[in-house]
């Protein structure tokens, strides 16, 4: 059983150069929409639409960066570790790795689930 809804539209998110790239640049370390829009040559806005098709994946999440001056942002986290594509009798079976954060595997651990 595959743990993704559409593997077609997955396919087609994972062939755009955009969102390769965000993935990429987010994993190396948490980046800033305005960073990646730099990182992939492409606009602010269209990075928003990348990151929000890739954040319905759980590929990609957004942790809120508070600064002094009252204007919190966001950065934007790869938690993609791998996909593995699978082929049987009836069909194609798509398993997504995903990493955890240190926190929320701590927690998981305290809370024993």
């Amino acid at each position: 059983m595959s743990d993704v809804h559409d593997p077609e539209e997955l396919a087609e998110l994972l062939g755009d150069e955009c969102a390769r790239t965000i993935l990429i640049e987010a994993k190396k370390e948490p980046q800033s929409a305005a960073d990646l829009s730099d990182c992939a040559g492409v606009s602010e806005p269209t990075v928003y639409r990348r990151l929000e098709r890739l954040r319905k994946y759980d590929l990609i999440t957004e942790d809120v960066q508070p600064v002094t001056d009252g204007k919190n942002y966001k950065l934007y986290r790869t938690v993609l570790d791998g996909i593995e594509l699978d082929l049987d009798e009836e069909g194609f079976e798509v398993t997504v790795s995903r990493r955890k954060r240190m926190i929320d595997r701590f927690t998981q651990f305290v809370e024993g689930s």
